[in-house]
């Protein structure tokens, strides 16, 4: 299984821990990093070791997923969706929007994103030891791909929401445009605009879908960085540029949808369907989405995120996606089926996506550029088996993203990106609801950082 991948991440594995780390090279051996980076075998090992960085389960291994279900599920157990029924205390604090500063899972996190953009950073600066001009720029762009992802997710869980429309100079996260050797010195640094940040995304994901190729193994190739440019411009509210992202990957990638529902997961190479999927082996990488959501008999800690009724209602019948879910015989609790092999690939961007973006960006902007709305959605549900709309709304579309890409990593985005509330009240009656872009939102910056930061400031509600 997964034989060169395997030999890769094994052998040539970099990586790049924490904000104090040092470079450090295979564990079976050390070597000063100014070495490692005179070759370009090193900086080749660089590269694969970002991957592995992302692959970790405090990244894109699950748990960068599992928070925007945490912060976007309701407090009520009559409506919630999604019941968290784990004993992490620091998850548990993403669940009930209760987040302290010294959560050491929040803080992992933090770290590893930053250790992909330093890494990123670092195999863009020493490119110059690649001598094939070609090899060159795919570097580039993988390296940009996976830096913008990094700086995506920061930005959308340690800021308030950009809001389309408005001016969105609140601070953003820290940008580190040049990557650190040397990490004793005084790295202190004010936060950017959540604007600022965007640009930077951005461009990098332009720069990104310039350099890659159409296909590129399981790496980020050419559609990856439009895909995940489709993503970032939809939760901006710039729709048109969202729309031709998305149509574009639908059009030209060669990405398809997998004939049924459930043959979208739980593979360990790559399918139709996988625009793009982090590896995951026994070797390299945790898949913690099958930590959290399966049973354990399925390598999971027997369900900590639980399906209630509430998201099952949503359902019509028929619709294959609603029985898709299986009981853990252990304790009775009802469990995606999403995630079930543990060394199975985590699906970052599906296909099915794309559809919903187009979907949902034509109807907002009046256009039926690919597809009318009506059609792609249609295009959705008749996969799943469900019946045909004979007429779409954008509420429409909305529930039908809840239903296609439930347990994805979606929840809270969608909610601030659409200026929804969360209901935190005990009966589900909208006594208590907490607003898109409130404080308890936002992931507070981790006290590791405030501590050695001396110019960086804390998110409200945090402290100083």
């Amino acid at each position: 299984m997964k034989a060169n991948k395997l030999i890769i991440l094994i052998i040539f594995a970099v990586f790049f821990t924490s904000c104090e780390n040092e470079l450090d090279l295979d564990p079976k051996q050390r070597e000063d990093g100014t070495v490692t980076l005179s070759t370009e075998g090193g900086v080749t090992n660089v590269l694969t070791g970002t991957y592995a960085l992302a692959a970790n389960g405090n990244a894109y291994g699950g748990r960068v997923l599992l928070y925007a279900d945490l912060l976007g599920v309701t407090g009520s157990l009559s409506t919630t969706d999604l019941r968290w029924r784990g004993t992490f205390g620091e998850l548990r604090q993403m669940y009930n929007k209760l987040m302290l500063s010294d959560n050491v899972i929040i803080e992992g996190t933090y770290s590893r994103l930053y250790s992909i953009i330093n890494a990123s950073n670092t195999v863009i600066e020493n490119i110059d030891k690649v001598k094939d001009p070609n090899r060159q720029a795919v570097m580039i762009g993988e390296a940009n791909f996976l830096r913008s992802l990094a700086y995506f997710d920061l930005v959308r869980f340690f800021a308030k929401p950009y809001v389309a429309g408005q001016a969105n100079s609140q601070l953003g996260v820290v940008i580190r445009p040049n990557a650190i050797y040397d990490f004793s010195v005084d790295l202190s640094k004010e936060r950017s605009t959540v604007d600022e940040v965007y640009k930077v995304i951005i461009d990098g994901l332009n720069l990104a879908y310039a350099n890659l190729p159409a296909e590129n193994s399981f790496y980020a190739d050419k559609y990856s960085a439009k895909a995940l440019l489709a993503r970032v411009y939809l939760q901006q509210g710039n729709y048109a540029a969202a729309r031709d992202a998305a149509n574009d990957v639908i059009e030209n990638s060669g990405h398809a949808l997998s004939a049924k529902y459930a043959d979208a997961f739980n593979h360990d190479t790559d399918k139709s369907e996988d625009v793009f999927a982090i590896q995951i082996t026994k070797q390299t990488g945790v898949n913690d989405m099958v930590t959290f959501y399966a049973s354990e008999g399925n390598g999971g800690r027997g369900g900590d995120f639980t399906i209630r009724d509430a998201y099952l209602e949503k359902f019509s019948d028929p619709d294959d996606r609603a029985a898709f879910n299986y009981i853990n015989e252990d304790n009775g609790r009802l469990l995606t089926s999403k995630f079930t092999d543990q060394f199975g690939d985590v699906p970052v961007i599906r296909l099915a996506e794309m559809y919903l973006i187009r979907a949902e960006s034509n109807l907002r902007a009046g256009t039926a550029v690919g597809n009318t709305p009506l059609d792609d959605i249609n295009i959705i549900r008749s996969r799943a088996n469900a019946d045909e709309l004979a007429s779409v709304t954008i509420d429409d579309i909305l529930l039908e993203r809840q239903l296609e890409l439930g347990m994805e990593g979606f929840l809270i985005h969608d909610i601030r990106r659409t200026k929804q509330s969360i209901d935190i009240s005990s009966d589900g009656d909208g006594s208590d609801l907490i607003p898109y872009d409130a404080n308890r939102l936002v992931f507070p910056i981790p006290l590791k950082e405030t501590d050695a930061n001396k110019k960086i400031t804390q998110n409200p509600g945090y402290g100083s």
